[in-house]
C-alpha cells in the first residue's frame, strides 16, 4: 500500500487500520460481481433481473446472475441516501401513499386481500416494538403454530429482517424470492414510468411474499416508522394491533411533540380490531384514545406484569431489563387476544363487540398458561440488553438511541455490571463504547451514561472495520465522533483545552494528539474492540484481522486494561454500532 496525505479529519483519529469494508447496513452488498460477462455493476443488475422474469416459483435458482450475493447486490441499487424513512413523504395525502404501496404489491403479483390471510399482529411504538414482537412471536411459536416475524433494522446480515419459526430465512429461500419479487417488479418498470421500489418498501413486499409463499400460521409484522405512513400499514385487517412505549424519535419524520409522534403511531388501529398498549405518557394517551374512537377501533390499556402472577412467583424473561416487563405484558396480551381468535368459537371468542370504543378500557390481567410463561423466558433478541462473556472480557450491548431507551440501558447496565463485578477475582475496568447516527441528540445520551463511572469512553463510526482511504462520508462520521468526544468531556467537568504528546503507530505517520483524558477515537469497531481487548478476546485473534503496532505511550494508556482481573465493555447509542460489533464478536451466529 503506497502512502498517502491524510485529510485533517484522519489525523485527529487514534488509528487507521488498512482494512476495508462499509456500514453496517449495506456490509452485505460490498461483494464483486460474480460474472465475468457483467461489464459494470449496472448491468450486472440488469443481466440479474432478466433472468429473475423467467424464473419458477416453485425450485431454488440455478442460474447465474441469480445467486444470493447478486441478490445482495442487487438489493444496494434501492438504497437510498435519504434513507428509507424519508421516503414515505409524510407530508403527502394518506390515501396516495397507499394506493402507490398497493400498486407495488400488485406489481410484484400480490394483494392487499392476500395479506388477510396472513392473520397478522401489527406492532409499532418509539422503545420497545421490536422486543414485543420477539415475545409474541416465540410464545406463539411455543403453541406449535408456523410464525412469520418482520423488523428491521438488521444487526449483521440482511435476512434476519424476515424470520420463519424464529429463524432468519436461509441463503436459498432468500436468494429464490428475491429474485422472484425483483423480477416482477422489474419486468413491469417501464409500464409504470420506470419507477421501482425503495428499499423498505421492497422488503415489505418481499415478506409478505415469503410469508405467504411459506404458509406461515400467523404473521407478526414491526411498523418501521410511525404507523400511519408507514408502508407496513397497507394492512387492512390485522387480527390485533399493539403499541409499545412512545417517545422522542424521528422528529423529522413524525413531528418534535409527543402528541404528534402518537397521532401516527395510532394510525396502525382499524375499525373492530382489538388494540392494546402500554402506560403512556398523559398527552400520548389522550391522543391514542382520540385515534381509536376516530378509528372505532377498541382500546385496552396492559396491566402491569405482576398483576398476572397468582402463585406469587415472579416471570423468568428471556430479555434482561425491568423496562421488558412492560413488553411481555403486551405480548401476552397480543398472543392471548390471537389465541382466542384461532382457537375459541366465534360467539365465545373475546367479547369486544361489548365494550364501547369511545374510551380506553384497563385490560384485567388473566393467568397466562404454562406455554405462555415457558414462551416468554426462552425469547431471545440479538443487540437488545444483551451480555456476551468471552473469558475476562463482558459485553453488554445495547442499541439505545432515545432517551428513555438510554434511561432504560443504564440502568440495566448498571445492575447487570455490578452483578458480575461482585463476582470478579479481582479489579474491573469498565469501558464504553458508543457512536449515535442520524439526528440523535447524542450529546444528551452522553450525559446519561456518566453516572456509569466508566474508565474509558471510546467512540468510532458505526463501521465493522476501516479503510485505507477516507471519502466525505467516513470523514463526517469520523467529525461527529470527535464531537461526541469533546461532549464527553464536558460532561465530565474535564474541559477541552487539554495537549498532549503524539499518538503514532510504529513505522507510520502521525495520526492523533494524545489527550490526557481517558477517551480515544477510533476509525472502526475493530480496532477499537482490539484496543480495549488489549489481546484478550480471542474472538478478535484472527490472523485474517490484522492488529497494527502502537508507540509506547499508547501501550501506557492500556495499562488500567492490562492489569484488570476483568474488561466491561457497555457498547450503545446505535443498532448499526451493535450489529457491527456482534458481526466479530458473535461469528458463530453471523456466518
Amino acid at each position: 500500500m503506497t502512502a498517502f496525505k491524510p485529510s485533517p479529519i484522519m489525523v485527529k483519529v487514534d488509528l487507521w487500520p488498512e482494512f476495508c469494508c462499509s456500514m453496517p447496513q449495506e456490509r452485505e452488498t460490498q461483494q464483486p460481481c460474480l460474472n465475468n460477462w457483467c461489464s459494470t455493476p449496472h448491468e450486472h443488475v440488469r443481466v440479474a433481473a432478466r433472468l429473475g422474469k423467467n424464473y419458477s416459483t416453485k425450485t431454488a435458482p440455478q442460474i447465474p446472475g441469480m445467486e444470493y450475493q447478486d441478490a445482495i447486490y442487487t438489493l444496494k441499487t434501492l438504497q437510498t441516501s435519504l434513507g428509507d424513512s424519508t421516503l414515505e413523504k409524510v407530508q403527502e395525502n394518506y390515501q396516495l401513499q397507499l394506493q402507490a404501496m398497493r400498486g407495488f404489491l400488485e406489481r410484484a403479483g400480490l394483494t392487499v386481500e392476500e395479506l388477510d390471510q396472513l392473520n397478522i399482529i401489527h406492532v409499532t411504538g418509539t422503545k420497545g416494538k421490536g422486543s414485543t414482537c420477539a415475545f409474541t412471536e416465540q410464545i406463539l411459536r411455543s403453541h406449535g403454530f408456523r410464525t412469520g416475524f418482520y423488523s428491521s433494522p438488521h444487526l449483521v446480515q440482511v435476512r434476519e429482517r424476515i424470520r420463519i419459526n424464529g429463524q432468519p430465512i436461509g441463503e436459498e429461500l432468500f436468494t429464490k424470492y428475491f429474485w422472484q419479487v425483483y423480477g416482477r417488479l422489474d419486468e413491469t418498470k417501464n409500464a409504470h414510468g420506470g419507477t421501482m421500489l425503495t428499499h423498505f418498501r421492497f422488503f415489505t413486499i418481499l415478506a409478505f411474499h415469503v410469508f405467504l409463499q411459506e404458509k406461515v400460521d400467523l404473521a407478526v409484522i414491526e411498523v418501521g416508522i410511525g404507523g400511519t405512513y408507514d408502508c407496513t400499514n397497507i394492512i387492512r385487517k390485522p387480527w390485533v394491533c399493539g403499541i409499545a412505549s412512545l417517545g422522542i424519535d424521528h422528529t423529522q419524520i413524525l413531528g418534535d411533540t409527543i402528541e404528534k409522534i402518537a397521532w401516527h403511531k395510532g394510525g396502525i388501529f382499524k375499525p373492530g380490531v382489538p388494540a392494546f398498549t402500554v402506560k403512556q405518557p398523559e398527552d400520548a394517551m389522550v391522543m391514542l384514545r382520540s385515534r381509536a374512537k376516530e378509528m372505532s377501533c377498541p382500546l385496552w390499556v396492559c396491566p402491569e406484569l405482576d398483576d398476572y402472577q397468582e402463585d406469587c412467583r415472579p416471570f423468568c424473561l428471556g430479555l434482561a431489563g425491568q423496562h421488558q416487563r412492560s413488553n411481555a405484558s403486551l405480548a401476552l396480551q397480543l398472543s392471548h387476544t390471537w389465541l382466542q381468535r384461532r382457537c375459541l368459537p366465534a360467539d365465545k371468542s373475546f367479547p369486544f363487540t361489548s365494550v364501547d370504543n369511545t374510551g380506553v378500557l384497563q385490560m384485567t390481567a388473566f393467568k397466562p398458561s404454562p406455554i405462555m410463561v415457558k414462551g416468554l423466558a426462552d425469547t431471545e433478541w440479538p443487540g437488545r440488553n444483551q451480555t456476551l462473556k468471552h473469558g475476562a472480557v463482558t459485553y453488554f450491548l445495547d442499541g439505545a438511541h432515545t432517551m428513555r431507551s438510554m434511561q432504560a440501558c443504564v440502568h440495566w447496565f448498571s445492575d447487570t455490571a455490578a452483578q458480575h463485578e461482585r463476582n470478579s477475582s479481582g479489579p474491573v475496568a469498565r469501558v464504553l463504547l458508543f457512536n449515535a447516527t442520524g439526528e440523535r441528540d447524542a450529546a444528551a445520551l452522553l450525559k446519561q451514561l456518566v453516572p456509569c463511572h466508566f474508565d474509558f469512553a471510546v467512540f468510532c463510526p458505526s463501521i465493522p472495520e476501516a479503510m485505507a482511504s477516507c471519502n466525505a462520508d467516513q470523514q463526517n462520521m469520523l467529525t461527529r465522533c470527535l464531537d461526541n468526544e469533546r461532549s464527553w468531556h464536558l460532561h465530565n467537568s474535564l474541559g477541552n483545552n487539554n495537549k498532549g504528546t503524539q499518538l503514532l503507530i510504529e513505522g507510520s505517520r502521525q495520526l492523533v494528539a494524545e489527550k490526557k483524558t481517558d477517551t480515544l477515537v477510533f476509525p472502526c469497531i475493530l480496532s477499537a474492540l482490539q484496543w480495549i481487548t488489549q489481546g484478550r478476546d480471542s474472538e478478535l485473534a484472527d490472523p485474517a484481522q490484522r492488529v497494527l503496532p502502537v508507540k509506547a505511550s499508547v501501550v501506557a494508556k492500556a495499562a488500567p486494561l492490562c492489569d484488570a482481573a476483568e474488561i466491561h465493555i457497555l457498547i450503545t447509542g446505535s443498532l448499526y454500532l451493535v450489529g457491527g460489533a456482534l458481526k466479530h464478536l458473535d461469528t458463530a451466529s453471523y456466518k
